[in-house]
């Protein structure tokens, strides 16, 4: 039989798309939900059944749920057959879909943050779920140990926090210092103007008021490892073993918390490579 180019083209493309298809895990859900802001914001929701545990799963500093090492953890965790929601943070935006840039004026800060994750895990657990792990990766780690450190909700067993950071501590402690100095002088007059900040891995181009920048850097070092030993829950944390942006000594800090730790060897700050798959190898672990 002689299949016409344009013939044999459709083909090929409706055999990748039943690929992509049969891929994708069963059960993934839009969600899209008013927030107490008045804002809306955007999930994704894989149902399960209730005898697995449910898992939220928050993205890290101005990225998205569609963010690669996310999604390689929802799809995992989807396909285990557990619950999984990943809501993406609004950070001001109505029903915010892309990453964010760090030059775009940011007027959100880490407690409104908070105020989101605390939405979605009620819920999660007005849905029925009663027994919820929370997973995190880089900053979203943070936000989620900074959710524990206050009034979290009891179906909340568990915090598995990957490449956690502390506020800031990806850039040079005099820099961040003066900016700290600075920022509290400006907010102690009220001053609300803009200015240009190094944050994370913006630098010298995170635009927002001094309040901004202060809500996220007011999670030091200290005061991350303090949060750690208060933690309510149990906290596994998994750190890639070629994290260029921490020295051991942060480390050898978690460690000396009572979190476990868990090292992967050769991993970047983002589980790349191969190093996914270890890094999914943890993460399953502390479900069994």
């Amino acid at each position: 039989m002689i299949i016409l180019p344009s013939f044999r083209g459709l083909l090929l493309k409706g055999f990748f798309l039943l690929i992509l298809l049969i891929s994708l895990p069963l059960g993934a859900d839009t969600v899209r939900e008013k927030l107490p802001s008045g804002r809306y914001g955007v999930a994704t929701y894989h149902q399960a059944e209730l005898s697995k545990p449910t898992i939220l799963v928050l993205h890290g500093f101005l990225t998205t749920h569609n963010f690669n090492t996310v999604m390689g953890i929802v799809d995992l965790l989807a396909e285990n057959g557990n619950t999984v929601l990943a809501p993406t943070m609004t950070l001001g935006i109505n029903a915010r879909q892309g990453g964010l840039p760090c030059d775009a004026i940011h007027t959100h800060t880490l407690e409104e943050d908070l105020e989101e994750i605390r939405f979605w895990i009620e819920w999660l657990n007005n849905r029925g779920h009663q027994h919820i792990v929370l997973t995190g990766h880089s900053s979203g780690s943070l936000e989620l140990l900074a959710y524990l450190n206050k009034n979290p909700h009891p179906a909340v067993k568990k915090l598995i926090a990957t490449s956690l950071v502390y506020a800031d501590g990806f850039n040079p402690a005099a820099l961040v210092e003066q900016q700290i100095a600075a920022a509290q002088q400006k907010h102690s007059l009220g001053d609300r103007s803009l200015q240009s900040y190094t944050l994370s891995y913006c630098r010298g181009n995170f635009l927002a008021p001094a309040y901004v920048y202060l809500s996220y850097t007011a999670w030091t070092r200290e005061r991350v490892l303090t949060a750690l030993q208060q933690s309510p829950v149990p906290v596994t944390i998994i750190m890639g073993g070629k994290d260029e942006r921490f020295q051991d000594s942060w480390v050898q800090g978690l460690r000396q918390t009572g979190a476990e730790v868990i090292i992967i060897p050769g991993a970047s700050h983002f589980f790349d490579s191969h190093h996914e798959f270890d890094l999914h190898d943890a993460i399953l672990s502390q479900l069994e």
